[in-house]
């Protein structure tokens, strides 16, 4: 459901003071705690939640999509559980994700098997391996 902007959340701010047009969208006021009007407002893409501000970014999934922390700078995304870690944690010496994602990427130049005679020995080792159970398959049929 496509809802124009001033309508979106409205189960969060059902006392809106009121909305402003600009030639793109409206956008709902609300008074805060003191009495100001503020529309410091982040809609979620799925248009049924709105975070103030301060929730974007911030390494949390507030929205139930996700959409708050898509387009944030201030992160790292592991590969393989997708979780958050800050930026200062990538390439900085220790494991913070599960998949080693974090330290063993193009930008910390750094390989899961660093040194040439690790990888040799790890080829071996694979080739090996794949030759033996190609055997016992080639004898079990």
């Amino acid at each position: 459901k496509n809802l124009p902007r001033y309508e979106v959340c409205p189960d969060q701010y059902p006392k809106r003071i009121g909305t402003i047009a600009n030639n793109e969208y409206l956008a709902f006021f609300t008074k805060s705690h003191k009495n100001v009007l503020t529309n410091r407002y982040f809609v979620c893409d799925n248009k049924f939640k709105c975070l103030d501000y301060s929730q974007v970014c911030d390494l949390i999934e507030d929205c139930d999509d996700g959409s708050d922390e898509t387009a944030c700078t201030n992160h790292f995304r592991c590969t393989s559980s997708g979780s958050l870690i800050p930026k200062t944690k990538k390439c900085d010496g220790r494991y913070d994700c599960q998949d080693m994602s974090d330290e063993c990427n193009e930008q910390c130049s750094r390989e899961i098997l660093e040194g040439s005679s690790l990888k040799v020995i790890s080829l071996i080792i694979g080739s090996l391996a794949v030759l033996a159970n190609s055997i016992i398959i080639i004898r079990n049929t």
